[in-house]
């Protein structure tokens, strides 16, 4: 033994010890929140195996987004919960009991989406920022608040780079095996090794070190370490920058007062990202206040007179857009950060709120929560307003062509939300398999019209009776229904007995047997081939070939993106050769 080893607390013994304790020490602070991080994995764990124990939708198969995502969102609001019951000084069982309630609710409304109205990024976008802010509703100050997060947001680097260098050692270790002894490692271990780091090592690891005090304030040593870089952010970045995009801001608004024209449509995103660069300096800056060079006090100053009129460029560019298009999530969330903003610079003339980012932090948090589910949220709202504007043009009659434009972009709204029983007619049979399509003519519109919209154009394909060739092709995937944005290929089993899976990535359909993945570029040309051609009176084939294999896609009903042709929705029949499968 060493002197090195044989130094209490240096030594290896030593060292695994220490480890494991920080690991148990996560553990019984935070149980919930672990038992949530290794229910995500294991279900991963069970995806990647193929082994499929829930349905969440009724298609016989569990869902990344619905599932794994729903149980780790479980986890963050877990943590949150016990964060707020530490600070309050709440005993063990009272965390645990809100842990379990925060963490169940969480899960159902992130793995339930359709049934809660939930719109998930929102949510979840919204439990990562609840973790901060957690320990601070109604307690504590701006000082302990920003050490508190920047501890937490280190915890949360150090979980990265254990990720790194835990998963990413092993399979390095793996890979090693194969160049050097010619061992045979499956790909599916290192998804394993992956999943199994990243879903729970890593958290677990980062959650270890989250601080347990909250009423640290950032001392002389730290703020005196970060001074220099901070002024200097401040002073030669933020400070210039944001005066700068304020004056951009106003001399656009004076304008639209001078020639009256209105508004163009990215105006809110650029208000947006505004007040988050707005917000993001004052949390970051906040401790170095006091010692402020000229540029930064002058932004300190002047920063609420800086909002006014951006926020009501927000405000007036999202009036004129509701009232063309209705509400969507999009302007839902812009107009909800927009009161925000709205409320932050009201509470300025309250000297005790003034300048306190505790609600420069939490406000969004709160707001984002209650707009990401429920009929009062982003999605509930928009589902309304879009079935109304439908409705409201097919039931005043004649609707002309710009019109039915109009509701065909709110029936495909609708339809990509599985909301489209808001507008079917009374006493109407809708079939769940081409319901976009009957619902359309059960209002006498021409699903096969041209759609043209904000973000791209919708296609249906319906010819009536028609015969097809389909000369060097066996087998036919009937009612496929594919999105780009969907997480989980589509199992379909072929008379061989053997199961295929479909996916949208990347401009292309992935068809996946086994390990083995074929990619079919779908072009932009393809996709505007589908748009000049749709709805002609004769059924379309589109063929595609890669690694020497042919495919042809039949579609009934497309989304596509209009900017750079992109497909991203397709529903329809497959022709392909088994034998190549």
């Amino acid at each position: 033994m060493t002197a090195l080893e044989g130094n209490a607390g240096t030594g290896w013994g030593a060292v695994s010890l220490e480890m494991l304790a920080g690991l148990r020490e996560a553990v019984f602070r935070f149980p919930v929140a672990t038992v949530f991080l290794l229910a995500t994995a294991v279900q991963q764990h069970l995806l990647i195996a193929d082994i499929r124990l829930f349905d969440l939708e009724g298609h016989g198969r569990a869902t990344f987004p619905e599932f794994v995502v729903g149980l780790a969102s479980g986890a963050l609001a877990a943590l949150a919960a016990t964060l707020l019951g530490e600070a309050h000084g709440i005993s063990r069982l009272g965390r645990f009991a809100m842990a379990v309630v925060a963490g169940l609710a969480a899960f159902s409304l992130v793995g339930l989406p359709y049934t809660f109205l939930s719109l998930q990024w929102a949510l979840i976008l919204a439990l990562i920022g609840l973790v901060p802010v957690a320990p601070f509703i109604g307690r504590g100050g701006s000082g302990s608040f920003w050490m508190f997060s920047a501890r937490a947001a280190f915890a949360v680097f150090l979980g990265l780079l254990a990720l790194l260098l835990l998963a990413g050692g092993i399979s390095a270790i793996l890979a090693s095996l194969t160049l050097l002894f010619g061992l045979d490692v499956p790909d599916r271990l290192y998804e394993h090794v992956w999943v199994f780091t990243a879903l729970f090592a890593a958290p677990l690891f980062g959650m270890g070190q989250l601080p347990d005090r909250f009423d640290e304030k950032p001392g002389e040593i730290v703020t005196g370490f970060m001074d220099r870089g901070m002024r200097a952010l401040g002073d030669f970045l933020a400070a210039p920058l944001l005066i700068v995009y304020a004056i951009i801001l106003h001399l656009y608004a004076l304008k639209i007062a001078v020639t009256r024209e209105v508004p163009e449509g990215q105006i809110g995103w650029l208000v947006l990202a505004y007040g988050l660069c707005l917000f993001g300096a004052l949390l970051i800056i906040n401790p170095f206040f006091d010692r402020a060079r000229a540029p930064t006090r002058a932004f300190l100053r002047l920063w609420p007179f800086f909002l006014p009129v951006p926020l009501a460029l927000l405000f007036y560019a999202l009036a004129l857009r509701v009232g063309e298009y209705g509400i969507t999530p999009d302007r839902f969330l812009l107009g909800l950060f927009g009161s925000v903003m709205a409320i932050v610079l009201a509470l300025q003339l309250f000297p005790r709120l003034r300048g306190d980012i505790r609600l420069i932090a939490g406000l969004p948090v709160a707001a984002l929560i209650l707009g990401s589910f429920g009929p009062q949220g982003a999605l509930g709202v928009s589902l309304r307003s879009q079935a109304s504007r439908f409705l409201e043009i097919v039931q005043n009659p004649p609707v002309e062509e710009g019109r039915e434009k109009e509701a065909l972009s709110a029936l495909t709204f609708l339809d990509g939300h599985k909301a489209l029983g808001r507008v079917a007619p009374e006493g109407t049979e809708i079939s769940p398999d081409n319901a976009y399509i009957e619902t359309a003519k059960a209002w006498r519109l021409n699903p096969a019209r041209r759609f043209s919209g904000p973000r791209g154009f919708s296609l249906a394909f319906d010819s009536g009776p028609a015969a097809l060739a389909v000369a060097g092709f066996e087998v036919m995937v009937q009612n496929l229904d594919i999105s780009a944005v969907s997480e989980s290929p589509v199992p379909v089993r072929l008379p061989s007995g053997r199961e295929i899976s479909f996916s949208l990535r990347d401009n292309a359909l992935l068809v996946t047997s086994g390990e083995e993945t074929v990619r079919f570029t779908i072009s932009a040309q393809t996709v505007e081939d589908m748009a000049r051609i749709g709805g002609a009176d004769e059924p379309m084939a589109f063929p595609l070939s890669a690694d020497g294999r042919r495919i042809t896609l039949v579609p009934t009903y497309i989304y596509a993106d209009i900017d750079a042709p992109r497909l991203t929705v397709f529903q329809g029949t497959v022709l392909l050769r088994s034998a190549n499968w």
